[in-house]
């Protein structure tokens, strides 16, 4: 039997950028359900900063769990503020004991989370996390005790409408530009500076492309590899921008190349064609780009992939031969082709 419809909802993912990414669609999809019902999203502070205006959503509460709200005293201050807010229903798409505690603690008299969830019990309904699914598709099954989307809706990752960027941002330059992104919070996800040097250097001499470097500031020790490599002509982004002229910068690139990252659920929000290197995860975990134009890059035959969730912070296997075999030079042909593919 479906739920009775709430009043004031929660919805929350405090992982990383693009798991915030991949939870849009489910907001979207709550807001088609629950046209009536005031929605809130719980996030980390860099998830609120770039859902910040996303429609449907009427607000946005940050909880900074690995700074000011740390710890034990930083959780139960978010749980005091949560719990006056009166929320009647809390769908989670983070798996962590420490958000079920919040939630519980908070008091939320309806709370549903994924059976695979570090502490299930603290929730009044579990759904499965099924791993033969996209991510998108998985989110989404959060709203299965209400029936769940409306039949006619439609799941795309989305983001709030940004001013296109401009002199701000961009360079002079030819087109296409292509946005090269060559970090991550993971250090086994990143491809070799060199790899990402020789993309650079064969796009732009095989079609005159202006090359960008995207990232946060975390980013900069890879981007500055990749600089000592390439040679002369990138234009160096990384660190220099904030998160939502970050997004905008994307918004302007003619592709984006980039490690299995936040990017590429940004380009793929955006519309904008990406390519995407797979090493110590594959596709089928659920991550790849949802919808426009894409190409899935990665070293095929390798049983030891994947070796986690989000790879793993060293190779188990002691070489990691599926980001160190993945040749630039099918880089450069993907991304030919994907430009191409778009122009048609």
């Amino acid at each position: 039997m479906a739920e009775a419809d709430p009043q004031n909802i929660l919805l929350v993912q405090t992982a990383f950028l693009g798991d915030v990414v991949l939870f849009t669609p489910l907001i979207a999809a709550a807001r088609a359900r629950f046209p009536r019902s005031r929605l809130a999203f719980l996030g980390a502070p860099a998830g609120c900063e770039l859902l910040r205006g996303l429609p449907g959503l009427d607000e946005v509460i940050a909880y900074d769990k690995r700074g000011r709200e740390s710890g034990l005293a930083g959780l139960r201050a978010k749980a005091r503020e949560l719990k006056e807010r009166g929320f009647d229903l809390a769908l989670s798409g983070h798996r962590s004991a420490r958000t079920a505690f919040l939630l519980a603690l908070a008091g939320i008299p309806r709370r549903i989370g994924f059976g695979s969830a570090a502490v299930p019990w603290l929730y009044h309904r579990c759904v499965p996390r099924r791993p033969d699914r996209h991510e998108i598709r998985r989110n989404l099954e959060l709203l299965a005790p209400f029936g769940g989307p409306p039949a006619d809706f439609v799941p795309r990752p989305l983001l709030p409408e940004l001013p296109p960027a401009g002199d701000d941002l961009l360079a002079p330059g030819p087109r296409p530009r292509v946005g090269l992104c060559p970090g991550s919070v993971w250090p086994t996800k990143r491809w070799s500076a060199a790899g990402f040097a020789r993309v650079a250097d064969g796009l732009r001499e095989r079609l005159g492309a202006s090359i960008y470097l995207i990232g946060a500031p975390d980013d900069r020790p890879a981007a500055d590899e990749v600089v000592a490599a390439a040679r002369e002509g990138l234009i160096d982004r990384v660190g220099r921008t904030g998160l939502r002229d970050w997004v905008r910068l994307i918004a302007a690139m003619d592709l984006i190349v980039t490690n299995d990252s936040a990017p590429t659920h940004i380009a793929s929000a955006l519309r904008v064609p990406v390519a995407v290197l797979f090493g110590p995860t594959t596709p089928a975990q659920g991550f790849a780009p949802w919808g426009g134009l894409s190409r899935e890059l990665e070293v095929a035959g390798l049983s030891c992939r994947p070796c986690g969730e989000h790879g793993a912070r060293r190779c188990p296997e002691g070489r990691l031969r599926c980001m160190e075999d993945l040749d630039p030079a099918r880089v450069i042909e993907a991304a030919t082709a994907l430009l191409a593919e778009a122009v048609a």
